[in-house]
Formats: C-alpha cells, sequence, structure tokens
C-alpha cells in the first residue's frame, strides 16, 4: 500500500513538472522594432505620415537604416558613412573605396565628403522624426570595417589596439554629431565587417580564440556608449558566429550595457523555421547572464526569402513565426531583420500589429480579424491566405541558402542534369552549425537520388498549395473591395509567379531523376521503362506548359519521339561547365547571349 501512495505521489510529481515545462510564455515585449524601407524596396521616405503608420500598427521603436550589404538607396552601412574618419586612423580603404568589392560599384567612391554629409543630414532628419513621435532610435553598423572579400591579414583587425581605439573614437563622434539616438546595433561578421582567424594568417590574433577577442571589443564599445548615453545600450549581432562561439561569448559580455539582437533561427530568417535550438539555447544563457535580447524576424511581405516579390501574402505564417520567437524565452523586443513599407495593404504587416496587440491570439481569430476589411470577401480572403502562408511554410527553405529570393530564378530551366546548388562562405557558422541547418552547402558533391526526389515531392507538394490558395482567391475576387483590389491583384501575379517557379523546380528535377534511371536500364537492358518514357513526356509537357514564351522543350520533345538515346546523351546531362545555356553546345545558331539565369535546381 505504501508503495502504491509513492507511486502515486512520483507520478503526480511528475506530472506537475511536465505541465510546468511545457507551459506556453506568453510575454508582450517591451521594444517592437521596425525599419522603413527594404532592400527590395527602399525608396520609403522617412515622413510623418509613415512615422504615424508605424505607430499605429504598433510599432515603439525604429532602425534608423537599413544596413544592407549594397547599400540600398545609399543608406548607411558603417560608422565611416556617416562620420570622416579621423586623421590618425585614416587607412588606403578609407580613402579609397575601389579597394572594396562591395560598394554596388568599384568607380563609385562612397566616402566622399559630399556623400557623408548628405547620409548625416538625412540621418539628423530621421532621429527628430523618432523624437518627435515618441520611437526609441537604433543606429545599425558593421565594426571593424574592411576590403570585401575578406583575405588576411585584414585593413583592420580587432587584436590591433588602434582599431579598437578608431571605433572608440568614432562612436564618441557620433554621439556629438548625432545627439537623440538611443542605442547602436553592432555586427562584426560580413557585409564590410570581418574578424580574423585564430588558425588564420594574421599574426595578432593566430592561436586567440574568437570569443575572447570579440567579447572584449564588443565590451569596449558599448561602455563607450552608455558612458556617453546612460540610458543607451550597445546590441551585438552575432552574425556569421558559430553556435558554441556564441554561447562561450555571452558568458564574456557586460551586462549592464550589451544587449543581443539575434536572427531567430542559425541560418539568419527563415519564417518556416523560426526559433530553432540555437535562438533557445541563446535566450537561456542570456537570461541566466540578465543580458536583453532582441529577436528578429520578418513582420511584413518584402523580406530576403521572397526577393523581389513583395505582396505575397502570408499572414497566418507571420503570426506563427512571431509566436514561436516570443513564447521561445525571455526576450526584450522583437525586431524586424528586412524591412517594412507602411502605406499599402500588407496583411503580413497587419497580422504583426494584432499579435502586438494580443500575443495569445489564435490562428482562427488572427485570420478571422485581419481579413475582417474585406466584408463580403472576408471568408474567401481568409482561406486564401491560410492556404498561401501554407505553402510557404510546405517550401523547402532548408534545401540550401539558395532556396531565398526564389522571384529571382528563371523558370526557363536548363536542358542540362538539375541539381541541389549548395553554397557555403568562410565564416564560423557556414563552416559548422550551417552544414547541419542545410542539406546542401557543398557546391561541387552531386545530390542523391533520394534527396532531389525530397525536393521534387516538396516543390510539389508547396504547389498545391498554391493551387488551392489561388482557387479562392478567384472566388473572392469580385467582392473585394475597390481599396485593396490593386494589391490584392499583384498578391495574385506574384503567387502565380512563386508557383511557375517553384513547378519549374519540381519538373526540372524528376525530368533528370526519370533520364538517369532510363540511362542506366539501357545500359544494362538495353531498354527503358515504358511507364518512365511516358511520364518523362507528360513531365515535358507540364514543363513547357509551364515555362510558357520560347523555350527548349518543343525540339527536345521532338528529339524524344524520333531517337531515345540521342536525347538521353543531348538532355539532363552532367553538363559542359560554362555559363551558357546547355541547348549552345548542340545548336550554334543560338545567339551567343543566351546566358544562365541561376535557379535552385540548375546548374
Amino acid at each position: 500500500m505504501n508503495k502504491l501512495i509513492l507511486l502515486l505521489l512520483l507520478s503526480s510529481i511528475m506530472i506537475s513538472c511536465e505541465n510546468t515545462r511545457d507551459k506556453k510564455l506568453i510575454q508582450n515585449v517591451d521594444y517592437k522594432i521596425g525599419i522603413l524601407g527594404a532592400p527590395s524596396f527602399p525608396n520609403v521616405e522617412w515622413n510623418d505620415q509613415n512615422m504615424q503608420l508605424m505607430k499605429g500598427l504598433g510599432f515603439n521603436a525604429m532602425q534608423l537604416n537599413i544596413a544592407w550589404g549594397y547599400r540600398p538607396a545609399d543608406n548607411p552601412l558603417n560608422l565611416e558613412d556617416v562620420l570622416p574618419v579621423p586623421d590618425e586612423f585614416v587607412l588606403p580603404v578609407d580613402v579609397d573605396s575601389t579597394l572594396n568589392t562591395n560598394v554596388g560599384s568599384s568607380k563609385t567612391f562612397i566616402r566622399s565628403p559630399d556623400k557623408i554629409a548628405a547620409r548625416a543630414k538625412e540621418l539628423k532628419q530621421r532621429i527628430e522624426l523618432c523624437e518627435k513621435h515618441g520611437f526609441r532610435s537604433i543606429f545599425h553598423f558593421g565594426a571593424p570595417f574592411v576590403a570585401y572579400p575578406a583575405i588576411e591579414p585584414l585593413s583592420q583587425c580587432i587584436s590591433d589596439p588602434k582599431t579598437t581605439e578608431r571605433y572608440v573614437a568614432l562612436i564618441k563622434n557620433f554621439h556629438d554629431e548625432f545627439p537623440g539616438v538611443d542605442d547602436l546595433l553592432l555586427y562584426t561578421y560580413d557585409q564590410n565587417a570581418w574578424l580574423c582567424s585564430e588558425n588564420g594568417n594574421c599574426e595578432k590574433c593566430s592561436g586567440v580564440p574568437l570569443d575572447k577577442r570579440v567579447s572584449a571589443f564588443v565590451n569596449i564599445l558599448a561602455q563607450t556608449w552608455n558612458s556617453l548615453n546612460k540610458d543607451g545600450r550597445l546590441w551585438w549581432e552575432p552574425w556569421e558566429i558559430s553556435a558554441g562561439q556564441t554561447y562561450s561569448i555571452i558568458e564574456q559580455l557586460d551586462p549592464t550595457c550589451v544587449g543581443l539582437s539575434v536572427h531567430s533561427s542559425i541560418t539568419e530568417v527563415q519564417i518556416a523555421l523560426p526559433a530553432d535550438r540555437w535562438f533557445k539555447n541563446i535566450l537561456t544563457l542570456a537570461e541566466e547572464k540578465n543580458i536583453p535580447v532582441l529577436g528578429e524576424l520578418w513582420m511584413g511581405s518584402a523580406t530576403e526569402e521572397v526577393e523581389p516579390y513583395l505582396y505575397l501574402p502570408t499572414p497566418l505564417a507571420t503570426l506563427r513565426a512571431l509566436r514561436a520567437v516570443n513564447n521561445a524565452g525571455k526576450l526584450k523586443g522583437i525586431k524586424e531583420y528586412y524591412g517594412n513599407i507602411p502605406g499599402r495593404e500588407d496583411p503580413n504587416l497587419r497580422m504583426t500589429s494584432i499579435f502586438f496587440n494580443n500575443p495569445e491570439v489564435s490562428d482562427a481569430e488572427a485570420l478571422k480579424k485581419v481579413s475582417k476589411p474585406y466584408g463580403s470577401a472576408a471568408e474567401k480572403i481568409a482561406a486564401y491566405w491560410k492556404y498561401s502562408s501554407e505553402a510557404i511554410e510546405m517550401y523547402p527553405w532548408d534545401i540550401s541558402w539558395n532556396s531565398r529570393e526564389v522571384g529571382r530564378s528563371d523558370p526557363h530551366h536548363l536542358m542540362s542534369e538539375a541539381t541541389l546548388k549548395g553554397v557555403s562562405w568562410e565564416t564560423p557558422s557556414w563552416q559548422s552549425n550551417r552544414r547541419a541547418a542545410f542539406m546542401r552547402t557543398s557546391e561541387t558533391e552531386t545530390p542523391h537520388f533520394w534527396m532531389m526526389e525530397d525536393a521534387q515531392l516538396r516543390f510539389e507538394a508547396t504547389a498545391r498549395k498554391i493551387d488551392t490558395a489561388l482557387e479562392y482567391a478567384n472566388e473572392a475576387r469580385e467582392n473585394v473591395p475597390k481599396e485593396y483590389l490593386p494589391e490584392f491583384e499583384l498578391s495574385i501575379k506574384e503567387l502565380e509567379g512563386f508557383r511557375q517557379r517553384v513547378l519549374s523546380y519540381a519538373y526540372h528535377i524528376r525530368e533528370t531523376n526519370l533520364c538517369n534511371i532510363m540511362r542506366k536500364s539501357l545500359e544494362k537492358t538495353g531498354k527503358v521503362n515504358e511507364d518512365n518514357l511516358s511520364e518523362l513526356k507528360t513531365i515535358l509537357l507540364k514543363d513547357q506548359q509551364n515555362q510558357g514564351g520560347e523555350n527548349y522543350i518543343a525540339e527536345a520533345l521532338a528529339l524524344l519521339d524520333s531517337d531515345l538515346k540521342t536525347f538521353l546523351h543531348k538532355y539532363f546531362n552532367k553538363p559542359v561547365p560554362t555559363n551558357i545555356k546547355a541547348e549552345m553546345y548542340f545548336n550554334e545558331s543560338l545567339p551567343p547571349d543566351v546566358k544562365t539565369v541561376w535557379t535552385v535546381t540548375s546548374h
């Protein structure tokens, strides 16, 4: 009897602990940080109207600059873009910006006195608008500035005391020149900022762990800013740093003046894969150290993942990402990572506002609220957005970083063998954790048949979701209020474009796999499976229709009907390594300027 009571007691304790562990964290964060303009649409004016629109959506803090690698609309990326470098710290790269290949044009001098003055003037106007409308302001910059691509020995190195002295001086000058800025946001890797490797060619950094160097550099800059602005904080972005390095750095940061601004996954930001283990671990470690954290994600329809699309409606996916980030651990704020475009119909951005107002809102309730302005069309619109959101969540973002910018791909794919193109850079995160986060980081190894098939089937599943979404959109079209009709039509156009590209990927992969199967069969038995041949013809016809316009498929189909062996030798085979359409190898009459536009599946 005593044993039974003990077992029941232990069971009750275990259930209680389980319930506590699984209890959702619901919090209303202090900072809701937006960005006016986005890299794919940077010319959003900083004016009273747009500031009021952002405030009405629930934002209470603003990043003052887009801070993107190629400086869209000449937004500043480094402190040096808005301040002259003190004479004692001037380097060759400061004098001649043609040494830097990542400035948009190697012939453009980005730091002439007139350009610095123009950016400074614009920045001051933005600061004044933030103060006028009650927004906390954050200036985002990278340091140490280096020429790109970054090859050691770097033009600046944080192990060199003069580099630290330079940025202490620049921060002091920034405070004097731009009074009213509340916080700084610093990244130390990528986009014209770089760090030496412990195992690299820098004599000062060789054998010195990155975590010790970065933590010391960040702390000094944060302490400098805090000494000038007692209510200010320097937020550090662990961009491109490995998980292990990030954990070690957090242990060494000064919690009195340093905060963290963190991508919602180790892969940067992905709408369908928010709040991964790395992100949650950072929140745990930061809370232990009493370091505040900003979680970064997409909050509007413009994102790096779908560039250059601006109108894809995925409000339910946006809500789920916000909820996942918000519930992952203690946060000081939620921050836009890419950019916002107020003043137009953006259901994603309106969904963000609904979430800001009520972080506990359910999917069904939120969809009902966000579609309500559409009146009699609201029910169909809610269904449209539900399935378009599920499509974006179904899309295989984890194949490769190159799955991003899907709107830039060319549905007129090559007629050579499809592949899943991996990509990787020489940064700690890419050479460690992102190898686990993405299926493909290698640019040379041929992907396995099953990996190709997996991608194909997931692309097809995405297309089916899009088809359902478009059915509801077409049913809703007649009843959409006139004021929403322009953006509604653009959203359909972009979703159809997304579908075209997704199907292009799927068809290209299946065509490749079928051809490889038939080649093996011919080599082994002298014949092919007629079902494979029939399916290939069907897929090619679908591909031809999907591509539209001029394409290479009609000629390929004719050859398939007349000479299978020649077809298999000519098409969907390993290509000659050039950047010219595969058809060029067999048809010299084609113009020499028919160049490849990269897609996730094409060489």
